[in-house]
């Protein structure tokens, strides 16, 4: 699938050519312009994304979407402002409706690789809905083509206060003909517990892999793999997860299990029982997306917890305004009490990190500090020794 062409529409020249230099070492086609008025040039091809700045001479962004959503052939958006999250907000749902198609909002000053994860979205299966995503994951599990599929990628885990790197998570990707299929979509009901668990496996293998080459280059760091309440109870996952260990001859100390919170725990004793067991033989257990999910902070408490990660929303509320700071900070502070390490997700700018390191959090996740990576040979010259 050809890589998206790009236009970026603000004021700021030197910011613009920075970026737009960034975005064509990635190997994108991309212009800028400081003015609207040559948002469309005629005697350019049309971009496929836009990238737009709220604040510009004689005319605003939100003068700029009402003019696109009557255009012919409409691009999709990314709205890029240094106003207040407030205003931010306005701008996307006044696109969306508009009938534009938003990939995000990036406050400025932002960071390269944030960018570059929204416009990489758009190399997922575009217009696609839930139900699309599912039939397609549907599709490969009928002709037993689902885990060939299967790609993992790993996004670095960083101490606050040193930026050092203290952990990697592995990433489910599912590709299908160059596009991203959402992979929430292998957990539904719909999907058998064994296929979700032959997804899991493989995923848990490329995981066990890396950690056993980033121990031979000298660094023991744990590797998290992502698990729903379901896999974790299921009688085959104990065996799954030690014969990989075996396999690959890793410490069970080293795989970090983290439980997907925003998924409905139909029953918690039962989920506590698989974890005690795991945590028994000292796989560290990590709760995941904590604050989307509705359990009770004393309930998850009731779990030999190692890591608590904090929902990126939840973090972000914190950082605008629109919920107290302490509210976090009270649940970091609860974490500290029970030697439970804190981790922020949805870290992506200076102003992000700040706010973290404020709140008292451990540890930090985030385009900050780069988005999730397939090449695992790069990830690794990270810690090669010169």
């Amino acid at each position: 699938m050809p890589k998206p062409r790009i236009r970026i529409i603000d004021d700021d020249e030197e910011s613009c050519s920075e970026i737009a230099d960034a975005l064509m070492a990635s190997g994108y086609d991309c212009s800028w312009a400081h003015s609207p008025d040559s948002m469309m040039a005629p005697h350019e091809p049309a971009p496929d994304i836009l990238i737009l700045d709220l604040s510009m001479p004689r005319v605003d962004g939100f003068q700029v979407i009402q003019n696109l959503a009557g255009a012919g052939r409409q691009p999709h958006l990314i709205v890029a402002s240094g106003h207040e999250q407030r205003i931010i907000r306005a701008a996307v749902r006044s696109a969306q409706e508009a009938g534009l198609h938003v990939l995000g909002a990036l406050e400025k000053p932002y960071s390269i690789a944030s960018l570059l994860a929204l416009v990489e979205s758009r190399l997922t299966a575009p217009g696609k809905t839930a139900d699309d995503h599912a039939a397609l994951i549907g599709h490969l599990v009928d002709t037993q083509t689902l885990t060939s599929h299967v790609q993992t990628a790993f996004q670095s885990k960083h101490r606050l206060l040193n930026g050092d790197i203290v952990g990697y998570e592995a990433l489910l990707r599912i590709s299908v003909d160059g596009c991203s299929v959402n992979p929430e979509a292998v957990f539904a009901p719909a999907v058998a517990l064994h296929d979700q668990l032959a997804v899991t496996r493989t995923v848990l293998d490329d995981a066990l892999r890396f950690g056993s080459t980033l121990r031979s280059a000298g660094a023991n760091l744990p590797i998290a793999v992502n698990c729903t309440p379901a896999l974790l109870c299921a009688p085959d996952f104990q065996d799954l997860v030690f014969s990989g260990l075996d396999r690959w001859s890793m410490p069970a100390s080293s795989l970090l299990i983290e439980i997907t919170e925003h998924e409905t725990v139909y029953s918690f004793d039962a989920l506590a029982t698989a974890v005690s067991r795991l945590a028994m033989r000292d796989c560290g257990i990590s709760i995941d997306d904590f604050g989307r999910g509705a359990t009770s902070l004393e309930r998850l408490f009731d779990l030999p917890l190692t890591e608590l990660k904090i929902d990126r929303e939840i973090f972000w509320k914190c950082v605008d305004g629109r919920e107290p700071p302490a509210l976090l900070k009270e649940v970091v502070r609860y974490c500290d009490d029970r030697n439970i390490t804190s981790t922020i997700e949805g870290i992506e700018t200076v102003n992000h990190l700040e706010h973290a390191v404020s709140m008292g959090a451990r540890n930090g996740q985030g385009y900050l500090w780069g988005t999730p990576s397939l090449d695992t040979e790069g990830l690794l010259r990270l810690f090669s020794t010169s």
